[in-house]
């Protein structure tokens, strides 16, 4: 078992091993052949089985007229079929009348079927149905009918009739030797002026005619279909592989050419896309699927070369302030205030270390946010007392008594703190922070009354380093990066943050959607 097993995994490797058309047409021609050869199997036994069938009639129908004739006396029996095997046997055990085969089979009356029930008031009996299963030929004339070699000899010119039909009858005898085939019985009873060979006390005759069905009579009906049923079948298989191959290798086409053209995209060529197939197949699927890829490669690798060009611009500023104040800290040292130049290398240093760590974090990889219950309306509330009490026109409006969200407690406190920084910066008059729920999904608004965004500036702003015309001012204006920050800290939230200016009051608003926690208590709210 364990050798039988090793070499289906042999096999099955050999088999993973081929092209895929290979193992495609393999697949297909072994599938086809044994489809073919069932169906070709079938065919031939159904084909014999129905000889058989018809042949059995035939020969119940022989055993009835020739029965009528041996119950008359005829002698010889005058067969319709000529040549089938049959054999009557009499009470007494003797062979009255054999053809067809049947006289040339050894011990054919001890291997027969026992004689029916004679019929009470009838010459004939209806045919009873059995087998026998024949055994050898009887070959006391061996050289009468073989060569030296042992096989059979041919007809001669020479041959009288009873020559010849000595001649066949053997012939037949070798074809029916060592089958197994059916057998109708049939009783016989011959009154006494028609009897030869008495064998009841009145002088009348009993008998029994066996009638055999030749098995090789099948064999003769299946065998034109045998030569091409086997030649058929294999070239039908083959022919089912060969189309099987072609039809995959054409199938295949449009995937080497996915392949060759993927394989000539580089970095500076990620413009280029792959043929798209007509066929609404899997192979059209792969090529659009592999068509989005490349357009969120090229996006992406757009957005990275942008980021870094604008890093490197955001960088040099503090970076090159810090090494004016130094290097005129050192070359003149008598005209500066060295309080006033460490202050200013401080600033500069400062606003390089915050710059930084915004790079950083946008340049993390968007890995999911932790799952800490964080209550959104306390954390509102909480950032709305302290910039109030830093002086900004910051208010709350409706806020609920809890929004719960899972989370990461710093990242929300990061998201809402740059809101509220750009909202302040903007502001003319007020800034409104207003928080509400449905249950499943909390919304925070943040409104203020600055300058309103124009509509195609409503996605801009979330783009990294961007500022508005009136912002652009380092000192003044932000670094360009709260705002994508925020939008991807929402976004790492399963949550969206948009902007637009259609308020009823002058101004803009940014509002928030973050999914709710599913009746997290309040407790547990960080």
């Amino acid at each position: 078992m364990t050798a039988r097993r090793h070499h289906l995994l042999r096999a099955a490797a050999l088999l993973r091993a081929l092209p895929g058309q290979v193992r495609i047409a393999f697949v297909a021609g072994v599938t086809a052949f044994v489809l073919c050869g069932s169906g070709a199997w079938w065919l031939f036994q159904h084909v014999r089985a129905d000889v058989y069938a018809r042949t059995e009639e035939r020969a119940f129908g022989l055993s009835l007229q020739l029965a009528a004739q041996a119950a008359t006396g005829k002698q010889p029996l005058s067969d319709p079929l000529l040549g089938w095997p049959l054999i009557e046997i009499d009470r007494a055990g003797r062979v009255t009348v054999a053809a067809g085969g049947a006289q040339d089979l050894a011990d054919l009356p001890k291997l027969l079927p026992p004689p029916p029930a004679p019929p009470p008031h009838r010459a004939t009996g209806s045919p009873e149905r059995g087998t026998v299963h024949v055994g050898a030929v009887d070959e006391r004339e061996h050289e009468r009918f073989h060569r030296s070699d042992g096989t059979l000899k041919p007809p001669a010119d020479a041959d009288t009739r009873a020559e010849e039909d000595a001649r066949t009858a053997h012939q037949n005898a070798h074809a029916l030797a060592h089958h197994t085939m059916t057998v109708f019985a049939t009783a016989v009873r011959t009154p006494a002026h028609a009897c030869r060979l008495p064998t009841e006390p009145d002088g009348s005759c009993r008998s029994t005619l066996y009638v055999l069905v030749p098995s090789y009579i099948t064999e003769q009906a299946g065998a034109p279909l045998r030569v091409p049923l086997l030649v058929g079948v294999p070239l039908a298989a083959l022919l089912v592989a060969a189309l099987a191959w072609a039809a995959a290798r054409r199938s295949l086409r449009p995937v080497e050419a996915i392949r060759r053209e993927v394989a000539e995209i580089t970095d500076t060529s990620l413009d280029r896309r792959v043929p798209v197939p007509d066929a609404r197949d899997p192979v059209r699927r792969l090529a659009l699927t592999t068509n989005i890829t490349l357009d969120r490669l090229e996006t992406a690798v757009e957005r990275q070369r942008r980021f870094v060009a604008d890093a490197s611009h955001e960088l040099r500023s503090p970076v090159a302030a810090l090494r004016y104040e130094l290097e005129t800290a050192l070359a003149h040292p008598d005209t500066i205030n060295p309080h006033e130049a460490l202050r200013d290398a401080l600033a500069a240093t400062h606003r390089l270390n915050a710059l930084t760590d915004d790079l950083l974090l946008l340049a993390r990889p968007d890995h999911p946010a932790a799952h800490s219950l964080v209550d959104l309306a306390g954390l509102a509330s909480e950032l709305v007392h302290e910039y109030q009490h830093r002086g900004h026109p910051v208010s709350l409006g409706n806020k609920p008594d809890q929004a719960p969200v899972r989370g990461d407690g710093a990242q929300l406190h990061r998201l809402l703190r740059n809101l509220l920084d750009n909202a302040v910066r903007h502001a003319h008059t007020a800034v409104v922070l207003d928080v509400t729920t449905d249950g499943r999904t909390h919304t925070l608004t943040l409104h203020n009354d600055g300058p309103p965004l124009p509509p195609d500036e409503y996605e801009h702003i979330f783009e990294r380093f961007t500022r508005l015309d009136e912002a652009r001012a380092r000192d003044t204006g932000g670094s360009g990066l709260g705002l994508a920050i925020a939008r991807d800290i929402a976004e790492r939230h399963h949550g969206t943050l948009t902007a637009h200016s259609d308020h009823p009051h002058p101004g803009t608003t940014f509002t928030l959607t973050l999914p709710g926690a599913g009746g997290a208590a309040a407790e547990g709210c960080l």
